[in-house]
């Protein structure tokens, strides 16, 4: 088996999102490839050492891990 085109795509979207969290932690606005919202970045949840980035939607809905 061949894994590269795999691993290629993995590792394009963490590139892709790790940028967009960059850009949110920044205070830049970002809009959800679906419906156009802003997207928003919560650091402050419920739940202990989790984010999480949403547009109003639900389009968009990132859950993260905080270490």
């Amino acid at each position: 088996m061949d894994f590269s085109a795999l691993n290629k795509k993995t590792s394009d979207s963490f590139a892709k999102q790790r940028n967009m969290l960059k850009k949110l932690g920044k205070g830049q606005t970002l809009y959800c490839e679906a419906c156009k919202g802003a997207l928003t970045l919560d650091l402050k949840t419920d739940q202990p050492g989790k984010g999480v980035v949403r547009c109003a939607k639900g389009c968009t809905d990132i859950l993260l891990e905080l270490g």
